[in-house]
């Protein structure tokens, strides 16, 4: 039977009509994957490997660097017995690499710059060590890099020294003091319209003059006007910056570990009820640490996944693994020790990719290079060396908002955020 032309017109646009409703079926599923990050749920997929590391192999060795031993503000011991439980999970369930069991070069610094020395030249003359990754290491770092210079691929999370951002042949997945706190910006103008003038309350010492910086930077960008009030090192009063600082439409507590629970008992003295946005070092400290007995119930921008927050299928995982390891609860939830363990499994992930004869320092740094992501535990996607043209050691520059709601309850403030003016 012969088609007349109004039903070949009708085959056509019913053809037509089917193809747009694929179209947009498939841009539907493309918008839902772009708001819905890939998360790693599975260690052993993404490593590339599973089972026992055997021990009759000759081991792995990676250098890991840490501030220990000094005072509060810059030793995180906490950072080294997650990592060290992740190092027996990549041994005990995730094959090592390539069969072979991971063995650690391990080396801490007090406080001191000229440790990094001492550091470096452990790393760098220890043939053995293709990699070094970081704890938290906020001290010491340009003696590391003047010693190693640039012969083995250093791995860090967010950048805590001002030597970090252009240092030779580093890579800092989560970003950098400036890529991750812009966002603060962002989330400021999106959330926040009617701020017009902000308060950055901030310790008076190296790194944290730095990360204040980088806040008002942030914000002068989306056309907040910025105070910077720099308070006494291990003061215990703090009523005075409080006070200073309530004048503002909104406090940015871009605190330290000791400068936490007296900034918040002043805060509620002086009956403070503005917006406080902050990053997450004041959650370090357990609840019963502060005046209330609780977190202080500000927003607070995190460049990784909030482990606090129970929902987050990412932060179950890491939680129940590092302490299946021997980790210590309140160990989990340091954001170092989460970055941490976030290096070992990226790093582990890249040597499985490369032929085990293949292996050198070289290798690992051009892995780094081109890794895409996905990082366990943070941001969905990186770019090393592409993110912040002046920072080439930094891999990111997302972080997320969430509302501390009180007795452990947590509620996302935003999705991923970019600086101000980054797409």
């Amino acid at each position: 039977m012969r088609s007349t032309p109004t039903r070949r017109v009708a085959g056509r646009r019913a053809a037509a009509v089917a193809a747009l409703l694929a179209l947009a079926l498939a841009a539907s599923v493309a918008a839902t994957a772009a708001v819905q990050p890939l998360k790693v749920l599975n260690y052993q997929v993404y490593v590339g490997s599973k089972g026992k590391a055997k021990s009759n192999l000759a081991p792995v060795t990676i250098g890991y660097i840490n501030g220990q031993g000094g005072p509060p503000n810059f030793s995180f011991p906490a950072v080294t017995r997650v990592f060290e439980a992740g190092v027996r999970m990549v041994n005990a369930e995730l094959g090592g690499i390539h069969g072979h069991p991971i063995k650690l070069n391990e080396c801490f610094i007090a406080q001191a710059e000229e440790e990094g020395v001492r550091c470096g030249q452990q790393m760098a003359n220890d043939k053995n060590t293709k990699v070094i990754l970081y704890g938290a290491a906020v001290v010491g770092n340009a003696s590391i890099y003047a010693t190693v210079k640039g012969t083995k691929p250093i791995i860090g999370g967010v950048t805590a020294n001002p030597a970090d951002p252009t240092a030779k042949n580093a890579y800092f997945l989560n970003g950098s003091q400036t890529s991750v706190l812009g966002p603060f910006g962002t989330y400021t103008k999106r959330f926040l319209p009617k701020v017009k003038t902000a308060a950055i309350v901030y310790p008076n010492q190296p790194g944290a003059d730095t990360a204040a910086a980088a806040l008002a930077v942030g914000l002068k960008q989306v056309g907040v006007k910025t105070t910077l009030i720099a308070t006494p090192q291990l003061a215990t009063d703090l009523i005075g910056p409080a006070t200073q600082a309530s004048s503002a439409d909104m406090i940015v507590a871009s605190l330290g570990f000791t400068d936490c629970v007296p900034f918040a008992r002043a805060l509620e003295q002086i009956h403070y009820s503005k917006p406080v946005l902050t990053p997450p070092l004041c959650t370090f400290l357990p609840a019963a640490a502060y005046a209330s007995g609780d977190l202080p119930k500000w927003t607070y921008g995190i460049a990784q996944v909030n482990v606090h927050y129970g929902p987050d299928k990412e932060a179950k995982l890491y939680l129940k693994k590092g302490t299946q390891y021997g980790a210590k609860a309140q160990d989990m939830t340091n954001v170092f020790a989460e970055i941490a363990w976030e290096e070992l499994l990226v790093t582990a992930k890249i040597m499985n990719a490369i032929p085990f004869n293949k292996i050198t320092s070289a290798t690992i740094a051009a892995g780094f290079k081109a890794f895409p992501g996905p990082v366990p535990l943070a941001a969905p996607d990186i770019a090393c060396g592409k993110v912040a043209p002046k920072e080439p050691a930094v891999c990111g520059n997302e972080t997320q908002f969430f509302n501390y709601l009180g007795k452990g309850v947590w509620k996302p403030a935003s999705t991923w955020l970019k600086p101000p003016g980054v797409k």
